[in-house]
């Protein structure tokens, strides 16, 4: 939409004002503004809509001015079709006959529309825009009018973030590199001291990151790498630190366990350890093991009436039956009653009984220098073959270290 008298002007550049019909009351006011910085401005505040007269008036005003604003806004976004449209795709066309650098077309942002994606034409978006809301007057919009009747070029695209324009999303295809420009430093304005401190804190975030920006593209590569690697290993740190840290709780409460399981003394214990167990080794666990376990244990034994020998046995059975049954939660069953492991067959059948592919059982006995030691076998239940034992001397016995070792030769317990 344009102006009813075109004529030109030897003394202030002329400005051809594009604009929707609904957003007349901003295109007057910038109008306004732009005249009393000095520019000439064709603008048409009336209804007229179309004619080949018109229509002939519009292409000679676009063709014979020395610059062109088309305002962008929510209005212009929403609208299909419209004149102001065929003005812009005018405007476009006489620049293939301009200089690249020549500042011809100057977009207007007028609202809070976003660029990205907006309904313009493609040029558009290789030229700065500039933000003037509901076209009021703006320092920027002053800046750019007096270099405009002075006859300076626009600021470049480097500068456009001092001036308040936009930079377009095509500028940065083929243009030269300029020298970063950092954000002006904030102004404490009285009574907003937290607001001040917050602006300055973003001033320096966004300096940081343009400083960045300017570093060797490879540097800045090593920089990512770096980072990246640090995060994970700090993360793998972190899960070992989680990982020990709750190994060593499950350690305490697993010896709490063992001290107070008695076994061979009260055989009710032995139900109790087994719920006990199996709340340790997961909430989400039953407290009964399921029936067809892949190992069933069976309490270690002591020789009748020798307490000490009978202790190492119950405390070295709950860490080992605990140790198993954290390493494979729901997977070891534990036998209620207790079976000489002198000959292992009692006990392959007990944990045939229980449909179990193996049994581990122990006992504390003499070898054959009469010396107590508790001997402890893994057997398979298919065939009864020994996988493997061993006895250990009762004098300094380290049931940790034992429930330890045995674990570690338990086999993999994937149930069928």
């Amino acid at each position: 939409m344009t102006d009813v008298d075109a004529s030109n002007s030897n003394h202030s550049p002329t400005v051809f004002l594009s604009y929707a019909s609904e957003d007349r009351e901003a295109a007057r006011t910038l109008k306004d503004a732009l005249v009393g910085f000095g520019l000439e401005v064709w603008y048409d505040e009336s209804e007229l809509g179309g004619g080949e007269l018109w229509d002939q008036k519009i292409r000679r005003q676009i063709r014979e001015c020395d610059f062109f604003m088309p305002l962008i806004s929510a209005q212009t976004e929403a609208r299909l079709e419209g004149y102001f449209r065929r003005e812009w795709r005018f405007a476009v066309e006489r620049t293939l006959d301009m200089a690249d650098d020549h500042p011809f077309l100057l977009p207007i942002l007028i609202d809070d529309t976003g660029q990205s994606g907006a309904r313009v034409p493609e040029k558009f978006f290789s030229i700065q825009w500039l933000k003037v809301p509901a076209g009021k007057p703006t320092p920027a919009l002053e800046t750019l009018s007096r270099r405009l009747v002075s006859g300076e070029a626009m600021a470049p695209a480097a500068d456009v973030k001092a001036t308040g324009a936009y930079p377009a999303r095509a500028a940065k295809a083929g243009s030269a590199k300029r020298p970063a420009q950092y954000p002006e430093f904030p102004i404490e304005q009285p009574g907003a001291k937290t607001q001040y401190w917050l602006h300055v804190f973003g001033w320096a975030c966004r300096s940081a990151w343009i400083f960045f920006q300017q570093w060797p593209r490879w540097v800045r590569i090593f920089v990512y790498v770096w980072l990246c690697v640090v995060l994970m290993n700090r993360g793998c740190s972190d899960d070992d630190r989680r990982s020990a840290k709750t190994s060593q709780e499950e350690a305490e409460k697993l010896r709490a366990i063992s001290d107070t399981y008695h076994g061979n003394f009260n055989k009710n214990d032995i139900s109790k350890l087994a719920s006990q167990i199996a709340r340790l080794a997961s909430d989400d666990a039953p407290e009964t093991p399921a029936e067809r376990s892949p190992l069933l244990a069976m309490p270690f034994t002591a020789p009748p009436g020798d307490n000490e020998t009978a202790k190492l046995a119950d405390s070295t059975f709950a860490l080992v039956f605990g140790k198993m049954s954290i390493a494979h939660p729901g997977r070891v069953a534990l036998s209620q009653e207790t079976v000489p492991c002198a000959d292992v067959k009692s006990a392959v059948e007990s944990g045939r009984s229980h449909h179990s592919r193996y049994v581990l059982c122990g006992a504390i006995g003499s070898d054959a220098s009469s010396v107590p030691v508790l001997s402890i076998k893994l057997a398979r239940v298919s065939d009864g073959a020994m996988m493997w034992s061993k006895a250990y001397p009762v004098s300094g016995a380290d049931a940790t270290k034992i429930a330890a070792e045995v674990n570690s030769q338990v086999p993999a317990l994937d149930q069928d």
